[in-house]
């Protein structure tokens, strides 16, 4: 992938499900596919439903198995979208922004913002230093009545934490 995306190149480079499983198996798999239970580089491939089969323990899976887009029958380019998406907002998308932009329901939207942001988690677990930015935000529906007129304590509170110059290279 180039340094500098775009979502005209994101949609160019990654516009179709075959696109995307590609790059995946080239991102999981450099050394060549291998059985996720048993590490067997004998596999056999299941082309009408993009899965594989190894021909030591007869595991059947699939490039996906085992990632954030496991047991999903969302197409991965609007995974792919959506991780876009997230990342390239600076003030963060809601999941109803991202229910319009994808056309998926409300459910699957918040479905796919807490997996990706679990992934985040899991992908930078250690503490920020340097330059940090951080804002916050109240949310929630406003209730009525003179008592809590200009009080939040009925709101949530939303925080966002940013490290600045953090450069994450992507290989492909």
């Amino acid at each position: 992938m180039a340094n500098s995306v775009n979502l005209c190149s994101l949609i160019e480079q990654f516009g179709s499900e075959d696109k995307c499983r590609s790059y995946l198996e080239a991102l999981r798999w450099t050394d060549g596919i291998m059985c996720p239970r048993c590490t067997s580089d004998k596999i056999s491939r299941i082309m009408k439903r993009n899965q594989y089969d190894c021909d030591a323990c007869r595991y059947q899976f699939s490039v996906t198995a085992g990632t954030i887009f496991n047991d999903s029958h969302l197409p991965l380019w609007k995974w792919f979208l959506c991780v876009y998406l997230l990342c390239e907002s600076k003030k963060g998308m809601s999941a109803n922004q991202l229910k319009r932009t994808l056309g998926v329901s409300y459910k699957t939207a918040w479905y796919l913002c807490h997996r990706i942001r679990a992934a985040m988690k899991e992908a930078y677990p250690e503490p920020l230093d340097g330059i940090i930015e951080m804002d916050e935000t109240y949310v929630g529906g406003r209730k009525r009545g003179k008592q809590f007129q200009g009080r939040r304590d009925h709101k949530s509170c939303v925080i966002g934490i940013k490290q600045r110059r953090r450069i994450a290279v992507l290989q492909g």
